[in-house]
């Protein structure tokens, strides 16, 4: 065991070694060869340890991985990861109720009565599942039921389906396309029994839509600015930055969004790239690169998540080769 731990303790120091040597004097980069070194000195650590699993345990992604693959269409292996996540944890509720979203007939679990609705900025599946479904962890039911092989990829002006009756049609507002990259949410423990009741189709949330009806004042830039603001006084930083800046859309020059939607930003970004490099010392890659897509879905000029983004990538891929 001594000379395992020694040559793991010799391996994550070349490592570290060469990661260091892309970017030079770089502090937090120091601060994580200390980091990996005194996990390696000590017996019980997670590097320590590593050798020892068995390389196949090592290689199956977490089940946040996994949500990830899925959101940004990679359903094929987003399956097979999937179904060896559930070899290794079989009691795992949550993994299976995600399975079952790639496996039911979404019309059985969602119902055959749908309205159209037209996306509009800010807009995912995973948003528009929280409103109708009540749950933005039934993303992948629902991008299956408007036959789409990428979540990820809807387009402002794009019409869609949502299940339940509505008593209007939306019409799209705006053409220009959007992405909004966030982190594939898990279903709710209510969600996970439902879909284990074949017999009781889950239920559309009435009427959580209707107020994005273009034709609608309640569509105006005013009315959005009303929301963002009411969202960032609940301490919703995101959805409020969203619902600002599609009334920007509308009118550039409206107070107090032209003002605060800077400073929103900022401030998001900052938190959100604090956060990552505090999971990147810890060694916790998935979130810390999910953390970095957050910022740069908002802020795609902010080169620190870029460079660090892509020194925890890189990271991730070595040692997933020891």
């Amino acid at each position: 065991m001594t000379r395992t731990i020694r040559r793991i303790h010799l391996a994550r120091s070349g490592l570290i070694a060469i990661l260091a040597s892309l970017s030079s004097g770089c502090a937090q980069l120091s601060a994580l060869d200390s980091r990996l070194q005194g996990l390696a000195d000590r017996p019980g650590s997670t590097v320590a340890s590593a050798e020892v699993a068995p390389r196949e345990e090592r290689n199956t992604p977490s089940l946040d991985r996994i949500l990830a693959d899925l959101q940004r269409g990679e359903y094929a292996q987003g399956r097979r990861n999937l179904a060896r996540y559930l070899d290794r944890h079989p009691d795992d509720a949550v993994a299976r109720a995600v399975l079952q979203q790639l496996e039911a007939d979404p019309e059985r679990v969602l119902g055959k009565t749908s309205h159209r609705y037209v996306v509009r900025p800010g807009d995912s599946y995973s948003a528009l599942a929280g409103r109708s479904l009540g749950d933005p962890g039934l993303f992948l039911l629902l991008a299956r039921y408007n036959d789409s092989s990428n979540p990820s990829a809807l387009r402002v002006g794009e019409v869609i389906r949502l299940p339940g009756a509505s008593s209007s049609e939306r019409v799209a507002s705006a053409t220009r396309e959007t992405r909004v990259t966030q982190t594939a949410p898990r279903p709710t423990s209510e969600t996970v029994v439902a879909l284990a009741l074949p017999d009781r189709p889950l239920q559309p949330v009435p009427g959580r839509d209707a107020q994005v009806d273009p034709a609608d004042p309640a569509d105006s830039a005013e009315s959005l600015q009303r929301q963002g603001l009411a969202l960032l006084d609940q301490g919703e930083r995101e959805p409020a930055l969203r619902q600002l800046e599609a009334a920007l859309e509308k009118d550039p020059a409206l107070e107090p969004a032209a003002s605060r939607v800077p400073e929103l930003r900022q401030r998001l970004v900052a938190d959100y790239h604090q956060r990552a490099v505090l999971r990147y010392r810890n060694q916790e890659l998935d979130q810390a690169i999910a953390l970095w897509d957050r910022v740069l879905a908002i802020d795609p000029s902010f080169e620190p998540a870029r460079s660090y983004r892509a020194r925890a990538r890189e990271l991730q891929r070595r040692l997933e080769k020891l």
